[in-house]
């Protein structure tokens, strides 16, 4: 029941909403022909018994009709299945479509993502998204309207199956005995008791699907870093290192897998034998009546084909185990990521916390009102709970330069975070800008795309040329100029050091009022950086920026120092 409730908690936001008939009136045309379907199942078994009485009759003359009638029912059922499967795959992926843009706007709204990171993220949330999204909504539908189809076949054929049964009288030991529908009752029987063996057979199948999801994502994710570090590596010489983790990876697949292979094949050979069984019950149970001649042969192969459609109503639950193994797996990872996500959005740490914003107007350089950051107080912990900053208290406005400085890891790219909004585990206040506002960090993000797009990140791509022209020139990478609208791989393509150009050109475009410097030149030389942050200052002279640096010659340019050291603040001014 657990795992149909976080299939609710999932399903309701595109299923119950009012805005979503087009996709029930899809679901009720794919149910309709399945039921279509069955239905069609039920002439056959009618057919079937008209058929096979004339054949016991040697009748010739009514071969002819009866094949074309069921050439007729042939094409109906296919044309049944083809339709409904169009309609399937099409409210399939709307389905898919909705869940994705769900959890693409839950992992990235209020940094997310990031949050995730610092706590315990789920593992490969990108795998989460682009496969168990589309799995859970294939798998649910097909569930659903195999279990529609049959509960329809249960309902029709039972109908069938009873009348033909008849009312049998058995003798045990001399008692006399009558029953009602007695194939009806034998398939039941039957049925329950397979699916209670079956289900003690495979009820490892669901934890075994959900490890093996978890064992092939992370050798996917352990290809792809091997990828995104190929210099790193080569540099290294660290080939056989990688091939040996790839191999541990892939181990853990190989355990899995046979585990797998292991209960599915102690299953798969009791459903093998269950399904050849069924179709010889009917045959044993109906022997009597025809040896008897109280059923004819064209009776004894509908009650056969009856029979079989009512076991399958019955057994439904066993013969779609592992299927419903696997939806069950997809549910679960797919809960457990929104769960995670849910918790990190109502974490409320026992340290914080309390931050205000100050509105400004969107995206505009140079306000009116200058941006201002104000601290009171403010303490900074590790998401574990331990201190690394505390009693901070300043007051900067723009066209101020302010330094954090202190020894590496004391807590100023942590402090720097926490004043952008990213860092979630301190106490105190303070008030920034809410937006127009800008962070810089030692290695830039370039996303695949054009270069007009990168540079322009995180807004949508500048259309102004000359702008981005003269942004260019300033950050010494006019050589890019004509590359603008290639789209390629920017942060294999380019050094470090033209990376961090690339970040500082989108200061120079968008010209925030407040900006954060996370090391944004240690990837440049001494000159270079000079000059690029003496052009940023002229470029953006009423910007309150504020960073961190170990280059001293850059400290030079700032106006006003804090000095973390000692786990405090103290303030000092350029002379």
């Amino acid at each position: 029941m657990t795992t149909v409730r976080r299939f609710l908690k999932l399903a309701a936001p595109f299923w119950f909403n009012r805005q979503q008939w087009r996709e029930w009136l899809l679901l009720v045309a794919v149910i309709g022909f399945a039921l279509g379907i069955v239905h069609i199942g039920v002439w056959i078994a009618a057919w079937n018994k008209i058929f096979y009485d004339a054949l016991a009759a040697l009748n010739g003359q009514t071969m002819p009709a009866l094949v074309i009638e069921y050439l007729g029912y042939l094409t109906l059922t296919v044309a049944c299945i083809a339709c409904g499967n169009w309609l399937r795959k099409i409210l399939l992926f709307r389905w898919r479509e909705h869940l994705t843009h769900q959890f693409e706007q839950h992992w990235l709204s209020s940094h997310n993502h990031y949050r995730l990171q610092i706590n315990t993220e789920p593992d490969n949330p990108d795998q989460r998204m682009a496969e168990d999204i589309y799995l859970l909504a294939e798998k649910s539908i097909d569930l659903f309207k195999y279990f529609i189809m049959n509960a329809a076949k249960l309902v029709a054929f039972t109908a069938i199956l009873w009348q033909l049964s008849g009312i049998q009288t058995f003798t045990i030991s001399g008692q006399s005995f009558r029953i009602h529908g007695y194939l009806v009752w034998v398939a039941l029987v039957y049925s329950v008791l397979c699916t209670l063996a079956g289900h003690l057979i495979g009820n490892k199948l669901q934890t075994l699907h959900i490890e093996r999801q978890h064992r092939e994502a992370d050798y996917r994710a352990s290809l792809l870093r091997v990828r995104d570090h190929s210099e790193q590596i080569a540099l290294y010489h660290g080939e056989t290192a990688e091939q040996s983790r790839l191999q541990q990876r892939f181990n853990h697949i190989k355990r899995n897998w046979y585990a797998l292979i292991g209960c599915e094949l102690k299953f798969e050979s009791f459903s093998a034998a269950y399904l050849r069984l069924s179709m010889f019950i009917p045959i044993i149970a109906t022997l009597p009546m025809y040896l008897a001649r109280t059923m004819t042969f064209g009776d004894m192969m509908q009650s056969r084909s009856a029979f079989g459609n009512v076991q399958d109503g019955f057994g439904w639950f066993l013969d779609y185990y592992k299927r419903i193994m696997e939806w069950a797996a997809v549910v679960e990872r797919l809960a457990g990521f929104q769960d995670a996500l849910d918790h990190i959005e109502k974490q409320v740490p026992s340290a914080g916390p309390h931050w205000h914003l100050t509105p400004t107007p969107a995206n505009t350089p140079n306000n009116n009102q200058p941006a201002s950051l104000q601290l009171e107080g403010l303490a900074v912990h590790t998401a574990q709970g331990q201190l690394l900053l505390h009693g901070i208290t300043l007051n900067a406005s723009a066209p101020e330069w302010l330094l954090l400085d202190g020894h590496s890891g004391i807590g100023k790219s942590t402090l720097l975070r926490t004043l952008a909004g990213l860092w979630p585990y301190y106490t105190g206040n303070f008030k920034r800008p809410s937006s127009s506002f800008l962070f810089l960090p030692q290695h830039p993000y370039l996303p695949q795309a054009s270069l007009r797009s990168t540079v322009s990140y995180p807004h949508p791509p500048c259309t102004d040329n000359a702008a981005l022209h003269r942004t260019l020139q300033q950050a010494g990478l006019a050589h890019l100029y004509p590359l603008l609208d290639e789209e390629q791989e920017w942060h294999r393509i380019l050094s470090g050091g033209e990376q961090q150009r690339i970040s500082l050109v989108r200061a120079l475009l968008h010209q925030p009022a407040l900006l954060f410097l996370d090391e944004a030149t240690s990837h440049l030389d001494e000159q270079a950086a000079l000059q690029l942050m003496q052009t940023l200052r002229c470029t953006l002279p009423n910007t309150l920026c504020v960073g961190t640096c170990h280059q001293n010659h850059i400290k030079a340019l700032f106006d006003t120092t804090l000095d973390l050291t000692g786990h405090s603040a103290r303030i000092f001014h350029a002379a």
